[in-house]
């Protein structure tokens, strides 16, 4: 269990263990060479336990995680349902608003940092991630993705750019439509 935690485990004990263990593989606090690798089984493999919940829980996927480069087991993907689509929306021109609580719009803004190139910063308690971007005809850049969760449910996702090399950064309307496209993207995705 990369969790540590039963398939049938409560959610929020499945998050506490997340938590507690994604501040120790992340690349950014670990030095070990496998620190990625480790993250992405643990970002995976909880996941896999949110979705089955401990109400269908039958223990598939979760009595080890597949490693990096290999496929889920057959019967996650297949017998899961897709995921509904989350409704994310523009609010501003560096602001998306995502009809989700925090924890889980993390979780999708990281599935979405790691769509768009390396994210190279990430502190889960203070809803931060950056991810370093090569964009065509622009300076790779920071794109600083910062979450902020509201009483009405909905968190938010502040977007902001700084060229990394020189020149002048994408104008942050652009990179923030971009991010929302791959945040939406990555949400309509067929389980993993």
């Amino acid at each position: 269990m990369v969790l540590g935690v039963p398939a049938d485990a409560d959610p929020e004990v499945v998050r506490a263990a997340y938590r507690r263990l994604l501040l120790r593989t992340h690349p950014d606090v670990s030095g070990r060479g496998d620190a990625t690798d480790a993250t992405v089984r643990l970002t995976t493999a909880y996941a896999v336990l949110l979705r089955q919940g401990p109400a269908d829980g039958d223990g598939a996927g979760t009595t080890g995680a597949p490693g990096p480069s290999a496929a889920p087991p057959a019967t996650d993907a297949s017998s899961a349902p897709p995921r509904p689509p989350i409704a994310a929306v523009l609010v501003d021109d560096d602001t998306i608003a995502v009809p989700a609580p925090g924890d889980e719009t993390l979780l999708l803004v990281m599935e979405t940092a790691h769509a768009l190139g390396e994210i190279s910063y990430l502190d889960p308690s203070a809803g931060l991630v950056e991810v370093i971007v090569e964009f065509v005809e622009a300076p790779t850049s920071s794109v600083l993705l910062c979450l902020q969760g509201r009483a009405t449910g909905v968190t938010e996702v502040f977007c902001t750019v700084e060229p990394l090399s020189g020149g002048e950064a994408p104008p942050a309307d652009a990179v923030t439509r971009l991010v929302l496209h791959t945040l939406q993207e990555r949400s309509t995705l067929p389980p993993t």
